[in-house]
């Protein structure tokens, strides 16, 4: 059967052409578009609109590419979400990386404390500005919208009604809300009107694989048929994870403008250590639960990017990475998750600004940048995995890489070399896949997880890095550790 994956992330979206039987998966990319937030009224919110029109785009160039389409499903990021009334949006949903999305964190952690938190939803990801932040930012600010409001979508979701399918909530990318149940993988009422706030706008939480309808007829209309709109694991990382060929014995990494570090077990860890260490509980395919860390990942080096683009500087990775090669290793380090890196000044300065802040050498040029950037990225995660390994009983001893990083080969080493675990890298449309793969298993092409994960592993190419410059990374994991702690 022929299947469409709507991949959309935090600066951009990829549509996928899949067709999977019981013994072939193959795909195929068919669109690309841009996606950032836009600021409007002072705010940073998601452009609704552009998105529909660029998704429908998608769905039409897969449609010249297939006779027919059977399914289509959304994965996004997590944690934002938008607001409705009598099935229409209030407004553009606002991006968690505004600024005063998560204004009130603190008079939240005053009402209750971090472990009720963090023992009735699983959930610290005290550096990600979590959904539950949001709406009782949003409670506390504007008031009148949400009691305008009678229900709250998550964006894949949101989007998926958007081209015709009928609301609903998902527990994969629910779980990312700072507001679900991990055990129950169900909301958790009595935490959420301990903080005051409503539960009568949540949907039902569904699991991955339900079907919502077919498409609307003007989205139909551009193709050859009219697929059914479904559930596929539709946070990103979810998604990522079940796509990948998870051995038993390795953490995984998804990699994009966050980092998504963990390991895949059957139920939650809601320990001391875990709350000690910060680690998560986020839900998965087939009943499984992502035990995991959150890094602020490749958003710092796209916004590198963005700022190099805008003043005309090369800005291919093929220039930037040869020149990080080039570069110093670990001359200067930054804690990724830092406060002090946001979308509202050019982040090489603020990068600069902050290794002189922590009496560190300055970063010279494009190379030096992204080498200090990459070199911080595989430090934090070795630190993480660590952290990680600490609260498990069978810590993992290699790592399966998903996204972006999967390309940068240089990525790939240094983080071989700063963990000292070998990593497979691979698939490179982890996400994709995994989209695809929920798909198929939403119309009984495959039985079950672990066979599409067999299909998986046969039907693509990865490539295993072993550690080999082992030599200087402890200490740089002990910087880290103390850039982190200030």
């Amino acid at each position: 059967m022929n299947h469409v994956a709507i991949d959309i992330g935090a600066s951009g979206g990829t549509v996928y052409l899949g067709t999977v039987t019981p013994t072939d998966f193959d795909v195929r990319e068919v669109h690309r578009f841009e996606n950032r937030p836009v600021e409007r009224d002072g705010r940073y919110v998601w452009d609704l609109s552009a998105l529909r029109e660029r998704m429908v785009d998608g769905l039409e160039a897969a449609g010249e590419r297939a006779d027919d389409v059977d399914t289509v499903g959304i994965d996004t990021w997590g944690l934002d979400f938008g607001l409705l009334a009598d099935g229409e949006v209030l407004r553009d949903p606002v991006s968690y990386r505004d600024p005063d999305a998560t204004a009130s964190r603190e008079s939240l952690f005053e009402t209750v404390d971090r472990r009720r938190v963090f023992e009735a939803t699983g959930i610290t990801n005290w550096n990600t500005p979590n959904t539950l932040w949001q709406l009782h930012t949003l409670a506390r600010d504007e008031p009148t919208l949400l009691e305008r409001a009678d229900s709250l979508l998550m964006m894949p979701q949101l989007l998926t009604t958007l081209l015709g399918g009928r609301p609903c909530g998902e527990v994969t990318v629910a779980s990312t809300t700072q507001m679900v149940d991990p055990h129950e993988r169900a909301w958790a009422a009595d935490l959420l009107e301990e903080v005051s706030l409503p539960t009568d706008l949540l949907p039902s939480l569904e699991e991955p694989g339900r079907r919502l309808g077919p498409v609307a007829d003007d989205v139909a209309a551009a193709l050859q048929s009219t697929p059914d709109l479904v559930t596929p694991a539709s946070h990103d990382t979810a998604a990522a994870v079940a796509g990948l060929p998870l051995a038993e014995d390795a953490a995984f990494l998804n990699t994009g403008s966050w980092f998504i570090l963990g390991v895949e077990r059957e139920d939650p860890v809601r320990t001391d250590p875990a709350f000690e260490q910060a680690v998560s509980n986020e839900l998965g395919v087939d009943g499984t639960v992502r035990l995991l860390k959150n890094v602020n990942g490749f958003f710092l080096l796209e916004e590198c990017r963005e700022a190099w683009r805008e003043t005309g500087d090369p800005v291919d990775y093929d220039h930037l990475l040869s020149a990080a090669r080039k570069a110093a290793a670990r001359a200067a380090l930054v804690d990724p998750d830092a406060e002090a890196f946001g979308i509202d000044a050019p982040m090489p300065e603020q990068i600069r600004a902050y290794c002189r802040r922590t009496d560190q050498p300055v970063p010279t040029g494009q190379g030096g940048v992204v080498r200090c950037l990459l070199d911080s990225l595989v430090t934090k995660t070795a630190l993480e995995l660590d952290a990680l390994a600490s609260v498990v009983e069978d810590p993992p001893s290699s790592i399966n890489l998903g996204g972006g990083g999967v390309r940068n080969e240089l990525f790939c080493q240094l983080l071989a070399d700063a963990t000292g675990m070998p990593v497979v890298a691979g698939p490179v449309e982890a996400t994709a896949v995994g989209n695809l793969l929920t798909q198929a298993l939403a119309v009984d092409t495959l039985p079950d997880l672990a066979a599409g994960r067999r299909l998986v592993e046969s039907a693509f190419e990865t490539t295993r890095y072993a550690p080999t410059h082992t030599e200087g990374w402890g200490r740089a994991k002990e910087r880290m550790a103390d850039l982190a702690a200030d």
